[in-house]
């Protein structure tokens, strides 16, 4: 169990989309660096508002959220990156009809008048990801969907963020890809940053996390380190979908 502080915490959040229909129901978190903390369960839990919500998408009706103890209520998207927080969401979010660099360039956006300092940044991120240093001059809509969440990550990395918040890494990515990433996801972990990822591939989170919550109708079913869910996959996906009880007792 770690002694650490977590530097992202959500308490009791409760939030929707409309009026009166509440997608999470009380839902609470904390990420602490250095760890992997996936988020599972059945769809349409309110796995990925959770990320919204955490991210300033979608306003909360009541909770909080917090980095490093401030409140981050009525902070907007786009300014969550001085908090050190980033999040990738579930669908390729790079600009698809502009080459790979400059989709770089554009999360150096807010440093661009300090010219060396984004060419450094650029330059160590091809380091890091060598195809894209080979295929900086094509656009970023013709990567292979791996390869583009490569770049997302390359991207998020120019500024070096703390926090990062990760819906579905591996959707619709074959599984060699897939693997792939969940290095990457493993490789920032190891470098000391703070993972919450949200996943519906369970036998891939499970491989890479250090803490598991799983969400049941918007709400904390059960939680615990990944040693608590040894059993094989499909037991666990019936276990979730129907016992009552976070004991498994029904």
């Amino acid at each position: 169990m770690t002694t650490a502080a977590p530097v992202l915490t959500a308490r009791d959040l409760v939030a929707g989309y409309l009026p009166g229909v509440h997608i999470l129901n009380g839902m609470s978190v904390d990420v602490y660096p250095g760890q992997i903390r996936c988020v599972l369960g059945p769809n349409g839990t309110g796995k990925s508002t959770l990320l919204k919500v955490m991210f300033g998408f979608l306003p909360q009706i009541s909770g909080e959220v917090a980095a490093n103890g401030r409140p981050l209520r009525g902070v907007r998207p786009h300014e969550m990156g001085r908090h050190g927080i980033v999040y990738l969401p579930q669908r390729p979010s790079v600009f698809p009809f502009l080459s790979v660099e400059v989709n770089l360039r554009l999360g150096m956006w807010r440093f661009r008048r300090d010219r060396a300092r984004v060419r450094t940044a650029i330059e160590q991120a091809y380091a890091r990801f060598p195809i894209l240093a080979e295929r900086r001059r094509q656009a970023a809509g013709t990567l292979s969907g791996g390869q583009q969440r490569q770049l997302e990550i390359a991207r998020a990395l120019l500024t070096d963020p703390s926090i990062f918040l990760i819906d579905e890494p591996t959707a619709s990515i074959e599984p060699r890809v897939a693997a792939q990433i969940y290095d990457l996801i493993t490789g920032l972990a190891r470098a000391g940053k703070a993972i919450l990822l949200v996943d519906q591939n369970i036998s891939g989170a499970l491989r890479i996390a250090d803490h598991v919550y799983v969400m049941r109708t918007g709400s904390l079913f059960i939680e615990g380190p990944r040693s608590d869910f040894t059993d094989d996959v499909e037991t666990l996906v019936s276990r979730w979908l129907y016992t009552r009880d976070p004991s498994g007792a029904g």
